[in-house]
């Protein structure tokens, strides 16, 4: 592996992607192979050992819709993002009431980041509903939040935004030394652009400092090559400000380069078929599960009827 501090930075970077391409691709067959053991017994087997893979497959598809770098594609496979998103969703969402059930509130932290991100990600790809609705039940101010600690960083800003965006009232976020960028968000997101594009290039920045260096000095914010790829916490802004395309002003930052890097015109979701029988599978063990499914129906049929 190249020293971070003396490699070009744009062969650093497309040696990281490559690593974290060839590390998911070669987890890949395990996780089907978990995942269709669950399929086929879910009351024999853990949910964990199902709903894990179908959160890593989902990862693994998102990544392989916005790469460019292994075809002669210059377009992302957008169905295939989307897909992915709502895999990863679903297993991380099946996950987190697992944990509480079984475990108790003093797990739930450990998935309150992948559930942040995923919401910015639905935000991002106009899927307002179903967003406002995992962001309710796993952040809302009425949800027994007593036990576990309170969101922060990149997630807190995430959760705080989309609180106000959404006009959903979520849990108060905290933050810490060298993080009150992230807290100015909150309150900036959608003031005039004279207030707010300033900051969003600062945003944007540090995206580009807290994606994976595989430098082990420090933890980042994305370690994984689809939020490197795609700034999801500046997007969610944009679109929850309104915009249908990057401002200009942003359009030439380094962060914003990648062809997935945009807002792109909103489809309704579509379940593939292993997480269309993964929902029904969860839904009989966790009945909460069914929330879920209802609000991904409800999505779509806002689509339809607009």
């Amino acid at each position: 592996m190249p020293d971070p501090s003396t490699s070009d930075p744009d062969e650093q970077r497309r040696t990281i992607l490559a690593t974290a391409y060839a590390e998911a691709s070669a987890l890949n067959r395990m996780h089907r192979d978990a995942l269709t053991d669950f399929l086929r017994a879910p009351a024999a087997v853990p949910l964990p050992s199902g709903a894990r893979p179908l959160y890593w497959l989902g990862r693994l598809r998102q990544w392989r819709g916005i790469d460019l770098s292994q075809g002669d594609s210059a377009t992302p496979d957008w169905s295939a993002l989307r897909m992915g998103v709502l895999e990863a969703l679903a297993g991380t969402y099946a996950l987190a009431l697992y944990e509480d059930v079984w475990r108790g509130q003093r797990r739930r932290q450990i998935y309150d980041r992948d559930i942040a991100l995923l919401i910015a990600m639905l935000v991002t790809l106009g899927w307002a509903h179903l967003a406002a609705h995992v962001l309710k039940c796993r952040f809302g101010s009425d949800v027994n939040h007593a036990g576990h600690p309170v969101p922060g960083g990149i997630a807190g800003m995430i959760v705080g935004v989309a609180g106000k965006g959404l006009n959903v009232p979520v849990v108060p976020c905290t933050f810490q030394k060298g993080e009150e960028l992230l807290a100015e968000m909150i309150e900036v997101w959608d003031l005039d652009d004279s207030v707010f594009t300033p900051l969003a290039i600062q945003l944007a920045n540090r995206h580009l400092s807290h994606c994976r260096q595989d430098s082990g000095q420090m933890l980042f914010d994305f370690d994984h090559p689809v939020e490197q790829a795609m700034p999801i916490e500046l997007l969610m802004m944009l679109r929850l400000r309104g915009e249908t395309s990057i401002p200009d002003v942003l359009s030439r930052h380094p962060a914003l380069q990648h062809p997935a890097a945009t807002l792109i015109e909103p489809h309704p979701p579509v379940l593939s078929a292993r997480c269309r029988t993964f929902i029904d599978c969860v839904s009989r063990v966790l009945p909460a599960c069914e929330t879920l499914d209802a609000a991904i129906a409800i999505q779509v049929q806002l689509f339809t009827t607009s």
